[in-house]
Parts: C-alpha cells; structure tokens; sequence
C-alpha cells in the first residue's frame, strides 16, 4: 500500500489509512548466491546479527504520535453499518449526507409499553397488610377542627341514602339479619318464660296446697320458685329496652338491617338506662297524664270503666310520648324532651306525625287482641292457651322492634327540617 490509501483490517473491520508522506521501508531481498553460500558454510557459518546500534529507537520506549481514525459509531438497529464521511472517504465511497448521519445520532423515539400487571400477593403479605390497617385505624387522631366536623357533616348530607319509608312499616324488617331473627326469638321466649310459665306455676302450686290444706307451705314453695324470676326480669327488661333503643337509633341514621344486639355486661346494660328513665318521665308520664287522671276518677268515685273513654285518652297522650321517645334517644341533650319543646315539634310535623302515632297505636293493638285472645282460651284449653301465650310473645317483640323502625325511618328524612342538634353518635347505635 502507498502513502495516502487506506483499508479496513480483516480481524477488527476498523478504518486504517497510511498518513499522506509517511515512507514506507522496502522488503529486504536475499539473492541465491547468498543461499548457497549459507548452505555451503553450514551452521557454524551463519552470519551474525549486526549488533544494535545504541541510536536505533526501542520500541517499548519510543516518544511519538500515531495517526489514528475515530472510533466508529455504534451500529444502526437495522444491522447496517454506515460509514462516517471521512472513513468513507478514505474507503472511497460516497460520504453519507451530514443531515442522515445527525438524524441518526440524535433521534429520539418513544415506546409504549404494557403496564406490568401486579404481583400475587400471599396470605402472609396480605396478613401484614390488614394488620397495618388495623394498626394505622387504631392510632389516635387528634381532633378535628369545627371548620373540619362542619365540612364531614355536610359531606355526610350530600351523599344520598337509601332510607327505608316509615309507610307501610316494613313487617319484616326483623327478618333483613340474623341480629333481629335472634333478639326476637331471645326477647319472645323470655317474656313467656317470665311472663306466663312461672306465675302459671305458681298459681297452679297455690291451688294445690289449699286442695291439701296447707297455704303457707304453698306460698312458701310459689315464693321460692318466683324469686329468680323476680331477680332476672328487670335484667331482661333493660337488656330488650336496650336493644329497642338501638332499633330506633340505627334506622334514623339511615342503616337498612337490623343493628347487633348490646353486650351481655354491665356497660351494655347501665350505658342507655338513664335515658329510658329520663323518657318514663318527661315522657310517658306526661303523656299518659290524661288516662291515669280518668283512672283515678274512676277509683275515687266507684264508676264503671269505658273501653272507649279509656282508649281515646290513650290514644290523645300517645302522640306526645312517641315524640318524647324520639328526642330522647336521637338528641344529644340529656333533657330534650321538655313538655314546650316537644309541643312545638308536634306542630311542626304536623299530620304526618299523627299518622305515625296511628301507625304504632295499630302495631300494639295487633298485640293488645293476641293476647286477649290467647287469655280466652285458658280456661277452655289450657295447654292450647300456653302454646298461643309463646305465639303472642314472639308476636308482641316482633312487633315492637318493627314499631321502632317504623319511628326511626320517620325521623331519617327528617333530620335537617327538625334540626336536632348532634354533636357524636346517637344513644343507643354504639
């Protein structure tokens, strides 16, 4: 190769092109008489090496430049290797044009990529994840600002709720969870137990010891066996007032199944009683003024009692110890149920209220007739009467807790046009 020609090497595929007056030394020649020369002498009279000249230049310690070709750039995704312009040059080929060579160094492109889909996670992972939930739910929280309970509570009232209508009453609400099916099953055969088995036996035990002519020994025996029941029954009755209390609380908040039953301790069976006490009050009491006054009449003056007279008092006082009930369990003052601020929420609702109290007054009449008709027949067929008493029982708590629901959906819809004031959750619902 001459001065100025260039190549590509056969093991790298790399550019090399001799510098323009670089001298190229000739290949040494060795004649044939030399050859025969050599052979003729033998071994012994090989030529010598020239000593080296302390002048010529080592190799491994030479100062100098070499006139070397940028690397080449990195090769095209579509296998072809393009030439720069000057190792095309030097291969003297035709230069690519200098707009190519940059769109192909600097191009940009994007690629859309597949979301990679989320890993399985285990049993154990999601443990410890519903764990650190739980830990996370636990943490206290400092209180929220007034600004922040103002903002909750209307957030609260925009979200639309699917409120069950308070008419017709849903007759069977008890039966939307197991909750309901149990506490009327638990409150039903507690009140026949309690409320028709043991004074039945203590009735029958009494007519037996005067047959035998031993009263005392009867009375004694009848007082013995009444007297669990004299301890339990007010547990009982706290217990199922308050789980009715609950009933009203959960279904004016709007909730569709029955709530769960209150805890078999003393929290469970102390927390709501002040309420119910403070409703025997200001509420029953006063609502009921009416028919105890008529009874009193009649107890001073021997007169003969009226059905009729009786159920129209019961009837006028009903309306205003419904609502008492209501702004008992669903107010946070403790004495909301005053006689003037019943009277105006009376007047507020209007009609609709009074069909309300129409509405419970029949749902308790529906019980008032069971049981008078089970009482027909206890002289007539007395085991028929015992099994018709466990039906009217059942009957009478089915009842009950659907009269609550009745009154708490009434109060749902409600709740802002009364404007009760409510600062944390209702009694009865925690």
């Amino acid at each position: 190769m001459e001065p100025g020609e260039g190549g590509r090497c056969p093991s790298c595929g790399r550019a090399l092109r001799i510098p323009e007056g670089a001298s190229v030394p000739p290949p040494k020649t060795v004649s044939d008489d030399d050859v025969l020369e050599m052979l003729r002498r033998g071994p012994e009279a090989a030529p010598a090496e020239p000593a080296v000249e302390e002048d010529v230049e080592d190799e491994w310690n030479w100062r100098g430049t070499y006139d070397l070709v940028p690397a080449a750039p990195p090769p095209r995704m579509d296998g072809l290797v393009e030439p720069r312009p000057d190792e095309a040059e030097a291969l003297g080929e035709p230069a690519p044009p200098a707009e190519t060579a940059d769109r192909e160094r600097d191009r940009r492109e994007t690629y859309e990529l597949a979301p990679i889909p989320p890993a399985p996670t285990s049993a154990s992972a999601r443990t410890s994840e519903e764990s650190r939930e739980e830990v996370e739910d636990a943490t206290p929280r400092p209180p929220l600002s007034p600004r922040d309970r103002r903002a909750r509570r209307e957030r609260e009232d925009a979200e639309p709720r699917c409120l069950d209508p308070w008419f017709p009453p849903h007759l069977f609400y008890p039966a939307r969870g197991g909750e309901g099916l149990a506490m009327v099953a638990a409150i039903g055969i507690s009140g026949w137990v309690m409320g028709c088995l043991a004074p039945e036996y203590c009735l029958t035990v009494l007519a037996d010891a005067e047959l035998l002519g031993t009263p005392s020994i009867g009375r004694l025996i009848a007082l013995i066996s009444a007297l669990p029941v004299v301890i339990l029954s007010p547990l009982v009755m706290i217990y199922d007032l308050r789980y009715l209390a609950r009933v009203l609380a959960a279904s004016s908040e709007g909730e569709r199944p029955p709530p769960r039953p209150p805890d078999r301790n003393a929290d469970g069976l102390l927390d709501g009683l002040g309420s119910w006490l403070v409703w025997i009050v200001l509420g029953a009491g006063v609502g009921l003024l009416p028919l105890a006054t008529y009874w009193m009449a009649l107890a001073s003056s021997d007169g003969s009692w009226s059905p009729l007279a009786a159920a129209a008092l019961g009837l006028a006082g009903l309306p205003y110890a419904l609502m008492a009930l209501m702004m008992t369990f669903l107010h946070d003052d403790a004495l909301a149920a005053r006689p003037g601020a019943v009277l105006v929420a009376i007047a507020r609702l209007g009609p609709s209220f009074l069909g309300l109290s129409l509405t419970v007054a029949a749902l308790f009449a529906v019980v008032g007739i069971a049981f008078a008709a089970a009482l027909a027949l206890r002289d007539r067929a007395f085991w028929v009467y015992i099994a018709a008493s466990l039906t009217c029982w059942l009957l009478a708590a089915w009842l009950s807790i659907v009269a609550m629901h009745t009154m708490g959906a009434y109060h749902a819809p409600r709740e802002r046009f009364l404007k009760w004031r409510r600062k944390r959750r209702r009694r009865g619902a925690s």
